[in-house]
């Protein structure tokens, strides 16, 4: 039985076991991730009528998304699953909407983007489901604008389907159970954060 947690974009959390979401809770509020993310684990879980002794592991979203929004529910994730001490499983959160949503495509060749903001999209191509039902990522994960996204892939099929934990958990149940490595843990953004830290500046005594 799989916790699963995503705030790519929205804060949201699914109870998973066996293909079947048991309980599920989301917030679409984009700003929202560190108040909202404790009442979606706790909703989906008593939606579920379980209890943290159940849950077997946990999936975190790793991106790609926002640095904020993403790290609150890898935080979340972690601090569950070091308490518990159960395994703790990252999912690229392209590749989860590619497997769960991408069933039916038949084409050699296909996207899955999402809003990346600063009027760019963040973008994965794919080639069909394998005979466990994941996708098949073609190229690297790539950050581009729209008018290069027309260029290269303009011809290509795109979902555009967000990202929630119910696909996380979906994914993950089906990536562990095809031997698929989700030891990962590390936040994909793919470009640097929209906030750096400012420059020191020099104090005159």
């Amino acid at each position: 039985m799989i916790l699963a947690i995503d705030t790519t974009s929205g804060s949201s959390a699914a109870v998973v076991n066996r293909g079947e979401v048991l309980g599920f809770s989301g917030f679409d509020d984009p700003f929202g991730h560190a108040e909202n993310i404790g009442q979606a684990i706790e909703s989906a879980m008593s939606e579920a009528k379980v209890t943290g002794r159940e849950i077997e592991a946990v999936a975190i979203s790793r991106g790609p998304a926002s640095y904020t929004g993403l790290r609150v529910g890898m935080a979340a994730g972690l601090a569950f699953a070091t308490a518990r001490k159960i395994p703790l499983l990252g999912v690229v959160s392209l590749d989860a909407v590619a497997s769960i949503h991408g069933i039916g495509l038949t084409d050699k060749n296909w996207l899955v983007t999402s809003d990346a903001k600063r009027g760019e999209q963040f973008v994965g191509v794919y080639e069909g489901l394998d005979g466990h039902g994941l996708a098949t990522r073609k190229e690297q994960l790539q950050v581009m604008k729209p008018e290069d996204l027309e260029k290269n892939y303009g011809s290509l099929p795109r979902l555009t389907e967000l990202c929630d934990a119910k696909a996380v958990g979906i994914y993950a149940e089906k990536a562990n159970a095809a031997g698929v490595k989700l030891d990962d843990l590390s936040a994909l953004y793919l470009r640097s954060p929209d906030v750096t830290p400012s420059s020191k500046k020099r104090v005159s005594g």
